[in-house]
């Protein structure tokens, strides 16, 4: 059994680099109950989470939903870098940053913790907190576009995470999201 947990990380790092050595991959798996059983151990010798996400199918449509949220964000810190260069500021210092804090918030996933994307009512326990996100959210973009504006640079992403971040979190536009909505 040893040998063979070993030879899985082995060809699992080949395709998917260290974090298969490591043990540390998501498995997002679409199969049936039986099938899941039968493999979930397997797949535990190259990932520290393995995760049942329906029937066939849905496994690839988990990593398609996840790879978006990933592949955004590499658009997004291309437009932060763009905007902090030309802000005359040390993107590698910048770079640190981002992942000391992300380290500590959690990034983008930490806000996923619902269990549905409708919209939140007011009284429900999620709402206070989200809606202080899309404030300070709203806030800071609407300032770092303000900046893009007066340094040339421009910033498709943060306008459209203006307009959608609210809603996106499920309590609607604030002040400054609707300040910038045309007239």
């Amino acid at each position: 059994m040893r040998r063979a947990r070993a030879r899985a990380r082995r060809r699992s790092r080949q395709r998917r680099g260290p974090g298969a050595e490591q043990g540390r991959l998501a498995v997002m798996v679409g199969a049936s109950d039986a099938a899941f059983d039968m493999v979930r151990e397997p797949f535990s010798w190259f990932s520290d989470l393995v995760v049942h996400a329906g029937p066939v199918g849905a496994g690839t449509r988990m990593k398609l939903a996840r790879n978006l949220l990933h592949f955004v964000s590499f658009t997004a810190a291309a437009e932060a870098q763009r905007l902090a260069e030309a802000a005359g500021l040390d993107i590698t210092a910048l770079g640190k940053v981002v992942r000391h804090t992300d380290a500590i918030s959690g990034g983008a996933g930490a806000i996923m913790l619902r269990d549905t994307t409708a919209p939140i009512p007011p009284d429900d326990f999620w709402f206070p907190i989200l809606d202080h996100v899309r404030a300070l959210g709203e806030k800071d973009l609407s300032l770092a576009l303000g900046l893009g504006a007066r340094l040339g640079v421009d910033l498709p992403l943060a306008a459209r995470a203006l307009g959608d971040l609210g809603p996106g979190l499920g309590v609607g536009r604030g002040e400054n999201a609707r300040q910038e909505e045309p007239a």
